[in-house]
């Protein structure tokens, strides 16, 4: 899996500590179909980098600070290597008449008007959606030193 900050998505994060811009507690997640699967965003990206999907019945999820509430701090193997949360699985809605391959996925401010992130799925593979189908992603927040 790979996944980028872009720098505008890195002013964001770093605006809500050590900055202070006012709080931010809502961003949204969405699914992808470019970039590639097996590529991620620049680091000087903005939000026309990405594509959203737009199959039948799609909506991007919004992820408040309450989805990150009940996430349990957990330390990776080897201790200390990685710190991180893991917040409650997001479920997109069900596909409908029209499927999508999907690369990956994005997150943006609560607006949806700046890029946070960008990754793709931890096999580099594309997911094709069809009727019905419903793709849930576990969304984990992570640090390493």
């Amino acid at each position: 899996m790979a996944y980028m900050f872009p720098d505008a998505g890195m002013q964001v994060w770093m605006g809500q500590y050590p900055g202070t811009t006012a709080r931010e507690t809502t961003i949204n997640l969405h699914l992808c179909t470019a970039p590639a699967a097996n590529a991620t965003v620049a680091h000087n990206a903005v939000l026309a980098a990405v594509t959203e999907t737009a199959y039948t019945n799609y909506l991007k999820q919004a992820m408040t600070t309450a989805n990150w509430a009940s996430a349990a701090f957990s330390e990776s193997t080897p201790p200390g290597q990685q710190q991180q949360y893991t917040g409650s699985p997001v479920a997109f809605p069900a596909v409908g008449a029209t499927g999508a391959t999907i690369t990956g996925f994005f997150m943006t401010n609560g607006a949806a008007t700046t890029l946070l992130c960008h990754a793709n799925f931890s096999d580099l593979n594309p997911v094709t959606l069809a009727t019905n189908d419903i793709i849930k992603l576990s969304p984990t927040l992570g640090l390493l030193h």
